[in-house]
């Protein structure tokens, strides 16, 4: 039996904030300039993967301070790819140096391989899904935490009854995770504690204006419910 979702999600929801994801002109930029080097360099050649690699943690600040030997792992990787469960794939991926660059990796495989075969996994998507879910809904994944990602992303898909694609959920997440982190620090009064809250300064102008404007997008992004 399908279990209730803790917070509701709405494909209202969903729509508001793709429309606010279009008035972001650095990310629309971004995006389109992966799309393109997607297109221009297809493969995955030590060449092509380098300037992927690069870009991602150029765009998106991914924290890879190996660029090159990065690449070179990526390379092997996708070399070996034939026959690997997507999920694998990225964990595959990520793991480099000792580490799991999942952010990274998700974010290699979403713009580079397929856009909705690979749900871009980050802090705000993590915890927006959590928190839709709730503590007793979703899975739970400590040696495969991609894959757990991905199973929760479908189960908050299914209760929810949407339709959308994982792009524009992926919107909603990220944007939605904003806004409670900028009402936090809206909401905050030591100037300290403030320091640590701050976010995307286009998302955050963004919201400053359209708070200042009283527009209803605001609320139609995240509107309250009573148990919160």
């Amino acid at each position: 039996m399908e279990t209730a979702l803790a917070v509701p999600l709405l494909r209202s929801q969903i729509d508001v904030a793709n429309r606010l994801h279009q008035q972001l002109r650095q990310w629309k930029d971004t995006d389109q300039a992966l799309e393109a080097l997607h297109i221009r360099f297809p493969g995955f050649d030590m060449d092509s993967t380098l300037l992927k690699v690069v870009a991602i943690n150029q765009l998106y600040g991914t924290q890879i301070y190996m660029v090159v030997p990065m690449a070179r792992h990526v390379t092997e990787v996708m070399r070996a790819a034939d026959g690997l469960e997507d999920t694998e794939l990225v964990e595959q991926i990520a793991a480099f140096s000792g580490r799991k660059h999942l952010s990274f990796a998700s974010k290699f495989a979403h713009f580079f391989i397929h856009m909705e075969r690979f749900p871009i996994y980050d802090s705000f998507a993590r915890k927006m899904v959590a928190h839709h879910l709730g503590a007793y809904g979703r899975a739970i994944g400590t040696t495969s935490p991609y894959k757990a990602f991905v199973e929760n992303i479908e189960r908050l898909k299914q209760r929810a009854a949407l339709s959308c694609s994982n792009k524009e959920l992926d919107r909603y997440l990220w944007l939605a995770g904003l806004y409670l982190l900028w009402k936090r620090y809206m909401d905050e009064k030591d100037v300290n504690k403030k320091k640590k809250l701050r976010m995307n300064a286009e998302v955050e102008a963004l919201f400053n204006d359209l708070s200042s404007l009283n527009s209803a997008e605001l609320a139609q992004l995240y509107p309250q419910h009573p148990e919160e």
